[in-house]
């Protein structure tokens, strides 16, 4: 068998957006806390000349009374560090991520799937962890649920702490048609294809939210036939294609991506591998039509929410970030106040990963209220920030 070709995770972000950086940005460790070894900076560079809105940063629209020129032309380059957390660091989901039932092995991503979607429980099983520090594995005995919409051979739902996680088989078995993958999935139920895009996945292209995906997916359900293409080659930025964002709790996927090209192929990496069929010219046609019929048009969404700026505080319970530092006006910056009530954003600043008067990136899940606080913070990372050629200083 064939390598099978890995499916971009993020899904949503054109490759050429994503550039390695030259050198990251040296930080001190702290004691409990260790960088992975084979650390490479990731980048997710918005190119000088485009501005930049709370749009594209995953804030929330700017505020009333302002306008969209409050902010400068500025450059984002984020610097990813691969933290490894310490066990006592780690949430759960972080820490257990293996299962095997019956001599089938499972993985988790960490996606939380909702209690609705649970089906029967299956039993009570040894879930298993890697403390990367210390080299040592754990195990912990959890509930194991099969989901409503998918077949166990292929998903299973354990329940830890409370919150069940969906777990995907680990072994790469594809489907041989497209009807084997939907007697697997029901995938008209396990899936909502609901926003895409044209040929394009970027924030300066137009975006569509579908009214009803009911006929693509009875499309879709008529090519039981439709053969799985083993071409590691195979891409659809050289040809014209409809983008669909896919999320999904039973597949345990957040914004990955479903194409459909004018030249007859289905493709996604909502299967963390890449899934490629080859649907016929016809049915892709109808598709996009109907797409194109039924569809009103609608704003960017980033692919995580995000705010940028400059921590002017750290206490045990929260971090204030100033985004003045973008504003062409530093009197219409706005001062974030980001909660540390979950472990994944508390962690960071515990250890010293970012600190006071830093450029960095949060990335939070929730909304933004009124009085500008983040409650649902998950991440941190260093930026970058430059005008021009000339980079800002912290």
């Amino acid at each position: 068998m064939k390598i099978p070709r890995m499916a971009n995770s993020v899904g949503q972000i054109d490759d050429d957006l994503i550039v390695a950086a030259a050198e990251c940005k040296k930080k001190k460790k702290s004691l409990w806390l260790q960088w992975g070894s084979a650390a490479a900076c990731v980048a997710v560079l918005l190119m000088a000349g485009a501005l930049i809105f709370p749009s594209l940063l995953g804030g929330e629209p700017t505020p009333e009374g302002t306008n969209n020129d409050r902010y400068k032309d500025v450059s984002i380059m984020t610097e990813q560090s691969m933290i490894v957390w310490p066990w006592e660091r780690q949430p759960v989901f972080e820490k257990y991520t293996s299962v095997t039932i019956d001599g089938t092995a499972y993985r988790s991503h960490g996606r939380p799937v909702s209690e609705e979607l649970l089906g029967d429980l299956i039993g009570t099983y040894t879930v298993t962890g890697f403390d990367q520090i210390k080299g040592d594995q754990y195990s912990e005995e959890f509930e194991v649920y099969q989901l409503k919409y998918a077949d166990k051979s292929q998903f299973v739902a354990v329940k830890m702490e409370g919150t069940s996680y969906t777990f995907k088989k680990g072994k790469y078995e594809p489907p041989r048609t497209l009807g084997e993958l939907f007697e697997l999935v029901d995938l008209s139920k396990a899936i909502e294809l609901n926003r895409f895009s044209v040929n394009d996945d970027s924030p300066n292209k137009k975006y569509y939210t579908l009214r009803n995906d009911d006929y693509v997916w009875e499309l879709l359900a008529g090519c039981e036939n439709a053969p799985f293409v083993e071409d590691e080659k195979w891409v659809a930025h050289d040809r014209e294609y409809y983008s669909f964002t896919v999320t999904s709790e039973t597949l345990g996927v957040y914004k990955v991506a479903l194409y459909v090209t004018v030249d007859g192929y289905l493709w996604t990496n909502a299967f963390d591998y890449q899934y490629l069929f080859q649907i016929g010219e016809e049915t892709a046609g109808k598709i996009i039509q109907y797409a194109k019929e039924n569809s009103i048009e609608a704003e960017y969404e980033p692919y995580r929410n995000t705010v940028v700026g400059k921590i002017t505080k750290i206490t045990d319970e929260y971090i204030l970030l100033d985004d003045s530092i973008l504003c062409t006006n530093p009197d219409d910056g706005i001062t974030y106040k980001i909660l540390l009530n979950d472990l994944r954003i508390s962690r960071y600043a515990e250890s010293g990963a970012i600190r006071v008067g830093e450029n960095v990136q949060i990335t939070y899940e929730g909304e933004i209220d009124e009085s500008n606080t983040i409650d649902s913070a998950i991440s941190a990372s260093d930026v970058i920030l430059s005008d021009g050629d000339v980079l800002i200083p912290e």
